[in-house]
């Protein structure tokens, strides 16, 4: 099962758990929180994407902006879901979840080194560059008021990331040709702080921040991620809404990969901004 999968039946599982919750349960936390939500968002995301893959044998890799150099659209309309659960009156746990897939097919203007591999000028490359995030974030209410709410936590963002490229070009006597799939799984732990106030008793405004600078393993680096929402509350059980979030990384990558025993450093430097529209059910 692909993870994609994996995740929609997850989340539809939760949605047919929790929606035998009995509307008391979500009468003890309105109209600031929700005992349960789950929403379905259109996203539309414009990323920018600086990679470099070195080599232990070649030494440091060519840096290549995979929307300036590769021709990989800066922007895509992918779809998003999360869910929220309100574990106490003070305690909340959220998860959000995208996949963003895009291709494309450039010429080398210069010559680039990727990895163990040395791409000679006007070569003709292909790309599929695959990013998977999901967020979990954790968070405690120390203050809690008739019309707003302040917290802080602890997040998680498990990234995967699949970069495969191939080139064909021309050589001095033969045609050069080579591919490289370079994939890797990155835990990235944030600290998160959360805001959220009634504008009226239908409106509602919440917005988040959250940063950490981590050495896990092999990897290093630091992220910042920033969110604005605004929703309206049709009644107890439906919503609507508005979305704007914000979500860098930079990341040095010891050992992304192996390829004939030579070991493939990794820096990538990515960022995600993400303006949605959702709906939103409450159980």
């Amino acid at each position: 099962m692909s993870q994609r999968s994996a995740f929609l039946a997850a989340a539809l599982i939760f949605v047919l758990l929790v929606s035998a919750v009995p509307a008391e349960a979500q009468r003890d936390f309105e109209p600031l929180f929700d005992k349960f939500n789950f929403k379905l968002e259109g996203s539309w995301v414009g990323l920018t994407t600086d990679i470099r893959l070195d080599s232990e044998l070649l030494g440091r890799g060519t840096t290549l902006s995979f929307e300036d150099d590769l021709n990989l659209d800066s922007g895509k309309t992918i779809p998003t879901l999360s869910f929220e659960w309100q574990i106490a009156k003070k305690h909340k746990l959220g998860v959000r979840w995208q996949d963003i897939n895009r291709d494309s097919t450039a010429q080398a203007l210069t010559e680039i080194q990727w990895g163990d591999e040395i791409i000679p000028i006007d070569a003709n490359i292909s790309l599929g560059f695959d990013i998977t995030q999901a967020f979990i974030d954790y968070a405690y209410y120390p203050w809690v008021k008739d019309r707003w709410a302040a917290g802080f936590g602890l997040g998680l963002r498990w990234m995967d990331i699949q970069a495969t490229l191939a080139y064909r070009g021309v050589g001095e006597e033969e045609t050069i040709e080579g591919s490289s799939d370079v994939k890797g799984s990155a835990p990235l732990p944030y600290i998160y702080f959360e805001y959220r106030r009634l504008l009226s008793d239908n409106w509602r405004f919440i917005t988040g921040l959250g940063w950490l600078y981590v050495k896990i393993d092999d990897i290093e680096g630091g992220q910042l991620i920033g969110r604005l929402r605004i929703e309206y509350l049709t009644d107890r059980r439906w919503g609507f809404g508005a979305a704007i979030n914000f979500a860098n990384a930079g990341v040095d990558w010891t050992a992304i990969a192996i390829e004939e025993e030579n070991i493939l450093d990794a820096r990538i430097d990515l960022d995600i901004w993400d303006f949605s529209v959702f709906v939103r059910v409450r159980f």
